[in-house]
């Protein structure tokens, strides 16, 4: 669905770079990969971010990093160098993604529509859930409320699809 039918509330962020991040064998991985970006560390199901890449704890030992092309390459890098002795998984996922940014109200109205996810989450909130039929990360990025959502771009279409449906 083109930009210009998609709706207002409701935008693609094709400049979104997204990479995973699995740690095995270090107790302190949360500590030390915060420290190595920059960041503070995220508790659970949270993220932290400098305004060019942000860190989402999703897992035991697995993160999902989001921000700029360039930002998210520095990140994957520092974060590699910093655990030259564990077993580290630092993969760019960008191509393999689709991003939306829903805002507002109706945004809200629509991610309840397809999840059982109590949508009341505080801005910062990310977590891994069910949506309709997928599964998908969320982000709640502001009280305004705004939304990241991302899934695995062969669900683009179905994704679009049900931006066309009445939620």
């Amino acid at each position: 669905m083109p930009d210009h039918l998609m709706p207002d509330w409701c935008r693609i962020d094709a400049d979104l770079a997204v990479a995973k991040i699995q740690i095995t064998g270090a107790d302190d991985a949360p500590q030390r990969l915060a420290a190595a970006l920059g960041l503070s560390t995220p508790a659970p199901n949270r993220f932290t971010g400098n305004g060019d890449i942000a860190l989402s704890a999703v897992a035991p030992g697995e993160w999902l990093l989001t921000g700029t092309a360039d930002g998210v390459a520095t990140a994957l890098n520092r974060a590699e160098a910093a655990f030259p002795n564990e077993p580290i998984l630092a993969l760019d996922l960008t191509h393999g993604r689709i991003a939306l940014r829903l805002e507002g109200p109706a945004g809200q109205d629509w991610l309840a529509a397809f999840t059982p996810l109590d949508l009341r989450l505080p801005a910062g909130a990310a977590v891994r859930t069910r949506f309709g039929d997928i599964g998908a990360f969320i982000a709640r990025t502001s009280d305004t409320p705004a939304f990241l959502l991302i899934a695995d771009q062969s669900y683009a279409g179905y994704l679009l699809h049900l931006l066309g449906s009445p939620s």
